[in-house]
């Protein structure tokens, strides 16, 4: 009687375009695409609020480690990385694309240190950014005295980590009790709606500081 499309790839909503739904149906994504069934966490305002936290504390040579390029949420947390830094007037490099695990975020932040040219990283998800912990405590440096980083999503171990990450908390029961209820608006004309955007939240923590440089 209805259905919810989750998926997160750009791909899966081109083909739910060529579809001939016949059902109610909902879909999470934030492109802007069919806005009378979608429901969506403000990827770009989360990013921008996590370069914006950064640069508030001084950081003017940030990487931002990136996820896969044909994710959606990943393409809107770069662009409200390159449009925070653009509107601050800092110099941007181009993003490390990444595939969200902690694996990759281990390896990228061994090579970017071999250089270290950067005081911050904003790693597009919470895993990638405690694989960027890991090789930054390898290479004998402490968080955040020598390297600031700050995640995305709020995962419930990110509050565990070492220290605890500073992130952008995404509400994800409020976006599923919204989509419910948005898609039993659809089947019921009686019942709320909840159509729109949820603005995420940037949740403060210990892995953020001043620039050693």
């Amino acid at each position: 009687e209805g259905l919810v499309v989750i998926a997160p790839q750009v791909r899966v909503f081109d083909t739910l375009a060529q579809l001939s739904i016949d059902v109610p149906y909902v879909t999470l994504q934030s492109t802007g695409r069919d806005p009378q069934h979608t429901l969506s966490v403000d990827q770009i305002s989360g990013a921008r609020k996590a370069t914006r936290h950064l640069i508030e504390r001084g950081h003017r040579l940030i990487y931002h480690l990136a996820g896969p390029q044909d994710w959606i949420e990943a393409e809107a947390r770069m662009r409200g990385f390159l449009d925070e830094m653009g509107a601050q007037d800092v110099p941007t490099t181009a993003p490390i694309l990444g595939d969200w695990t902690a694996e990759f975020g281990f390896h990228a932040g061994r090579e970017l240190l071999t250089v270290r040219d950067f005081t911050a990283i904003f790693a597009s998800n919470d895993q990638m950014a405690l694989g960027v912990m890991h090789a930054i405590r390898d290479a004998g440096l402490e968080i955040p005295r020598d390297v600031s980083v700050i995640g995305f999503d709020d995962i419930p171990e990110a509050a565990h980590f070492w220290p605890p990450l500073t992130t952008v908390r995404q509400d994800f029961a409020e976006l599923g009790r919204r989509c419910v209820a948005l898609l039993l608006g659809d089947i019921d004309s009686a019942a709320p709606e909840y159509r729109g955007t949820l603005e995420p939240e940037l949740i403060v923590r210990d892995s953020v500081g001043a620039p050693a440089f």
